[in-house]
């Protein structure tokens, strides 16, 4: 699942390891390209890890480098990656990864979509399944919508996602909205293309671009 909210979860263990120390062709690659209409910045971030995308998370050392679009990505402890941060929203651009061997990996980031909430949702009953239109396209391949409500708080959120080409909304069941506590809470929302990587080592990669919506309160009732 594409966390719609957390570009900086760490999917396993968060120790970190040179990537001189492992195999070359045993590391899996994530490119992200994350634009939050919120902030109208773009953040980039490369992601190694060792033996698959669960696998030791790994930072590149000279000679060993990532780039994109000719910036050189320095490795952030807090985003787990080579990570860089742009003003506005990038749409397209290419990752140049070389390994401490010198081989050289470059992938382009698919162009992807935007995505709002519907105009006038204030209200929202728990007691009802309910299904919610997003206001623009409908999915097409290699797209999906997470939706993610709450307030970070353990056992009062819900989290959706719809992956099915040619979908314009998402149905949010009564188990999920039961979770959420009466009162305004505020709803997130990403769009996502994701493809794979066209080169890479044999364990293979993901490049994904991510769109976030105008974050939205509303008062979920019973």
């Amino acid at each position: 699942m594409v966390i719609i909210l957390a570009g900086i979860v760490c999917l396993s263990s968060c120790d970190v390891e040179d990537s001189a120390d492992v195999n070359q062709d045993r590391i899996y690659s994530v490119y992200e390209v994350f634009y939050n209409s919120n902030t109208d910045k773009t953040w980039v971030i490369a992601r190694f890890r060792f033996g698959g995308p669960t696998g030791t998370l790994l930072e590149l050392n000279d000679p060993a480098s990532v780039s994109f679009n000719g910036d050189e990505l320095p490795y952030n402890p807090v985003f787990l990656g080579h990570y860089k941060e742009f003003a506005g929203r990038l749409n397209s651009g290419e990752f140049i990864y070389t390994n401490v061997d010198g081989a050289t990996f470059t992938n382009s980031v698919s162009t992807g979509t935007t995505i709002s909430f519907p105009s006038g949702l204030e209200t929202i009953s728990k007691s009802n399944a309910f299904n919610l239109e997003w206001e623009g396209t409908s999915l097409s391949e290699d797209e999906v919508v997470g939706l993610f409500v709450g307030s970070w708080t353990w056992g009062q959120d819900a989290a959706f996602l719809q992956t099915n080409e040619g979908a314009n909304g998402l149905e949010l069941g009564t188990t999920q909205l039961d979770n959420l506590p009466d009162g305004q809470t505020t709803i997130f929302m990403d769009r996502s293309i994701i493809k794979t990587v066209t080169q890479g080592t044999s364990e293979g990669g993901i490049v994904r671009n991510v769109y976030r919506a105008e974050n939205i309160n509303v008062d979920f009732v019973e």
